[in-house]
């Protein structure tokens, strides 16, 4: 499900289908949506590896090219040794700061990435989308209420109620199902490193 496909569903579960009389506008919607793949990715990333090159004499690598980055796992170097060796590291900006000094060779990277929802393509896999719903329309139903306080509504005074509920339930709920897809996703912490 691409981005546009995500907004209609979106505006499905807020019955906010007529478009010559929206509530929430595309970029509203589209702002909630982001914030929820957001959200997700630090529950669920994507795992990705990338080896780049060190430079003789330096502890430093280069990691700007990583796009999307949301954190850093692992630096394996030198590779291919057996077992892994694992440095210790940190990040700082776009540097990572290892504790060998590299000699031109390949380290490799191990780091966690955010999901991509755009006009033509998705990387949320198909069993989460409904959480992507979940959590947009949540956050949406929560922002008509603040909106709605001091307004004259047809649906009478309870709107502003209403939506803060219905709100605050599905946030809930979205809230607790990212909370289970981060637990099943969580890696039980182990020492990576071999002596020097």
């Amino acid at each position: 499900m691409n981005l546009v496909e995500m907004r209609a569903r979106t505006r499905q579960d807020l019955e906010d289908t007529d478009s010559a009389n929206y509530r929430w506008v595309d970029d509203e919607v589209d702002a909630a949506i982001e914030r929820v793949v957001r959200e997700f990715s630090l529950a669920s990333p994507i795992d990705e590896q990338n080896d780049i090159a060190t430079t003789d004499g330096s502890r430093q690598i280069d990691i700007s090219t990583l796009t999307k980055l949301l954190k850093v796992d692992s630096v394996e170097f030198p590779l291919d040794n057996i077992p892994p060796h694992y440095q210790h590291f940190e990040v700082w900006g776009s540097v990572v700061y290892m504790q060998q000094k590299g000699d031109g060779d390949d380290a490799r990277i191990r780091w966690h990435k955010q999901h991509t929802l755009d006009a033509t393509s998705s990387t949320i896999p198909q069993q989460f989308e409904e959480i992507i719903v979940l959590g947009a329309t949540g956050y949406l139903a929560t922002s008509a209420s603040v909106y709605t306080v001091d307004k004259a509504s047809t649906g009478g005074p309870a709107t502003t109620t209403q939506y803060l509920k219905w709100g605050q339930t599905r946030l809930e709920y979205y809230h607790a199902r990212l909370k289970a897809i981060a637990v099943t996703n969580r890696i039980l912490p182990r020492e990576l490193y071999t002596d020097d």
